[in-house]
């Protein structure tokens, strides 16, 4: 039996460039369907994750929780889910859980890993 790949490590050497990752999650998600996903690794290593998506898609993302679409209408205080943000990273650990959903459409999502420390 062979041992995991290891992720690939985070070095801010280059102003604007990161390595390709080789641990992503990729998805295609059903409308308002909820999809789970839980970060390789174990608790004490520490990733950087990228968002990837349409900038048309609206498709909300929560950590350690499942996904909910808010209702229509009216303002709701829901801890650890936000729109899937663009143009920021995250930081998770190993063996957090994220968890997305979309109200419309059939949107594609892409979240790559980069180790940041173990």
């Amino acid at each position: 039996m062979s041992s995991p790949r290891a992720c690939t490590p985070y070095h801010k050497n280059f102003q604007n460039a990161s390595p390709f990752s080789n641990t992503n999650m990729n998805a295609a998600l059903a409308t308002n369907t909820a999809l789970a996903w839980t970060v390789p690794g174990i608790a004490t290593q520490k990733y950087r994750v990228r968002f990837r998506a349409s900038y048309t898609a609206d498709i909300w993302v929560a950590y350690n929780a499942t996904a909910a679409v808010p209702s229509a209408g009216t303002a709701s205080t829901v801890s650890n889910q936000e729109l899937l943000p663009l143009e920021e990273c995250r930081y998770v650990n190993g063996g957090d859980s994220l968890s997305f959903i979309a109200a419309t459409g059939t949107p594609s999502v892409s979240a790559q890993l980069l180790l940041i420390e173990q």
